[in-house]
């Protein structure tokens, strides 16, 4: 299907909100690793490669932070992606970003629906239109989770999930039965925030490739020969 463009819209192959964590359960170190594994993500030859070899050649990209049910911030606005210096860019600009929200509860449900609105007005038009939900708790203010993802499908946006296992070592299940859908959604899971960068790194090329890849453990970032080895070397 190609992009819905506008007269004075831009072509891209994906519109992606990155949503980032901010609740009471995420220290500032942890958010720190979660900014780093970002950065790291972008700076990376295989996301910047995907980047500029889809159709388009190019994506649409904001961050917001999040909380509780009212704690919902635009941290990086809209902005099109052509290739590696614009990531290189991005990257940087995700590594200065301050935390905008410091505290609040898990408000997924709200979340959902700031992001699906940020989309309105946004100045591109997509392939897809896609949220990338990170979380290390279950939703437990706001709107009901099914009620949210509802309306965010709805509207055709496909919602997948970054579920950190920090404290909830099911918090995976949950976001395959409640949080993601859409068309060939997904989950990545994080064992904990150390382990964030290799999670994001996975999510973000699948998202940009558009393929449709069962299992992400074979993808390889560059800071290792393997995620895999990188995980069996971690001290425990």
């Amino acid at each position: 299907m190609p992009p819905r463009t506008g007269a004075a819209d831009v072509p891209v192959d994906v519109e992606l909100v990155l949503a980032i964590d901010c609740s009471s359960s995420v220290n500032d170190e942890e958010f720190a690793l979660q900014v780093a594994g970002m950065a790291n993500a972008f700076r990376d030859p295989m996301i910047q490669d995907a980047i500029q070899n889809g159709t388009e050649g190019a994506i649409g990209i904001s961050v917001i932070q999040w909380s509780s049910e009212r704690f919902q911030k635009v941290a990086i606005g809209w902005r099109v992606l052509r290739g590696p210096a614009d990531a290189d860019r991005l990257a940087s600009e995700i590594e200065a970003m301050p935390r905008t929200i410091g505290t609040g509860a898990t408000s997924i449900a709200n979340a959902l629906l700031f992001a699906a609105n940020s989309f309105n007005g946004n100045g591109m038009e997509g392939y897809r239109r896609v949220i990338d939900m990170s979380a290390d708790g279950e939703n437990n203010q706001g709107l009901e989770i099914h009620v949210a993802r509802a309306q965010v499908l709805a509207r055709g946006i496909t919602i997948n999930g970054l579920a950190i296992r920090n404290e909830f070592p099911n918090l995976d299940i949950y976001f395959e039965d409640r949080v993601i859908g859409g068309d060939r959604a997904f989950i990545e899971v994080a064992k904990d925030y150390a382990d964030y960068r290799n999670a994001i790194f996975r999510k973000l090329f699948r998202e940009l490739r558009d393929v449709p890849v069962a299992d992400g453990s074979d993808l390889d970032p560059s800071w290792a020969a393997s995620w895999k080895e990188a995980r069996l070397l971690k001290p425990r």
